[in-house]
C-alpha cells in the first residue's frame, strides 16, 4: 500500500496526493507534509523521498510582482 501525502504551504493544505505527484509540487524547504505514520507535520527536507525535490530559490530574488502584473502579465 501507497502513502497518501498532505501538502501544507504556509497555512494551505494540498492534498490528497501519491509521491509522484508531491515529488513535481514545487516543493520549498518551508513545505510541511503529513502522512499516515508521520505524529505530526514534518518539513520535507527531513522526508528522504522528497529532499531532492526541493526547488532551490535562486540567491537573486526576482522582483516582486504587483497584483496587476501577475494578472495580466501575458499581456506584455
Amino acid at each position: 500500500m501507497t502513502n497518501i501525502y498532505i501538502l501544507k504551504k504556509g497555512k494551505l493544505l494540498y492534498g490528497p496526493y501519491s509521491l509522484e505527484v508531491v515529488q513535481q509540487k514545487g516543493l520549498k524547504q518551508t513545505d510541511l507534509v503529513w502522512y499516515k505514520g508521520l505524529n505530526d507535520w514534518t518539513a520535507v527536507e527531513n522526508i528522504a523521498q522528497l529532499s531532492l525535490y526541493i526547488r532551490q530559490e535562486t540567491a537573486k530574488k526576482e522582483k516582486t510582482k504587483t497584483f496587476f502584473e501577475k494578472i495580466f502579465g501575458f499581456l506584455n
